[in-house]
């Protein structure tokens, strides 16, 4: 595992590097540099904008992830606005769209990750429609948005639903799983007073 940050950012494959479609309201164009400065603006929030699964040096795939304040596109979205105390999953991507088993484990180093940061929820948007030949994708890529079953079976419930879309929430309260060091621990672990034994 790896946090996304400005500096591990070219692990990302070039559709995603300059994806900007959760930094913008429908219909708006966006400026120069935006996905740049959202990449900062979420860094200096939480310390990364995602993680990203690695097998020896070969990328297997990656999340991204932000508070709700930071993604105006979700407040646009069918089921929405996210909730003012959650971060957003906003998305998925893995060279093998089939490998359920690397989302669920990114999933749970991020729900650990933001939990350690006291982050309330992480929340997702889900099509509640989908094609029954697709059960192993945890996430609709041409769609951007996820898949209700895989977030159920992650431990999300919905809490609202509009035509297709819902919106998912999970409490963080209740996550137990604990991820890998990251330099997210270890920004927050610098801050803790160290008390001789």
């Amino acid at each position: 595992m790896i946090d996304l940050r400005g500096a591990t950012r070219d692990l990302l494959a070039p559709v995603c590097r300059d994806c900007v479609w959760w930094q913008c309201r429908p219909g708006e164009t966006s400026p120069p540099g935006l996905r740049l400065s959202w990449e900062r603006a979420a860094e200096d929030d939480a310390g990364f904008f995602g993680r990203a699964l690695l097998e020896d040096d070969a990328v297997i795939g990656w999340m991204h992830t932000a508070a709700a304040r930071l993604l105006p596109r979700a407040r646009y979205l069918p089921a929405g606005p996210p909730s003012d105390d959650a971060y957003v999953l906003t998305c998925s991507y893995f060279y093998d769209e089939q490998y359920l088993r690397g989302f669920h484990y990114l999933l749970q180093e991020i729900e650990a990750s933001l939990k350690h940061r006291r982050v309330a929820a992480l929340e997702a948007f889900a099509l509640r429609c989908h094609a029954p030949a697709e059960p192993f994708r945890g996430y609709l890529r041409e769609r951007n948005l996820f898949q209700c079953d895989v977030l159920e079976g992650s431990g999300f419930r919905p809490v609202k639903a509009k035509g297709e879309v819902s919106r998912y929430r999970l409490d963080l309260a209740t996550a137990v799983a604990l991820p890998g060091r990251s330099m997210v621990w270890e920004r927050v672990d610098a801050g803790a007073v160290r008390l001789p034994v």
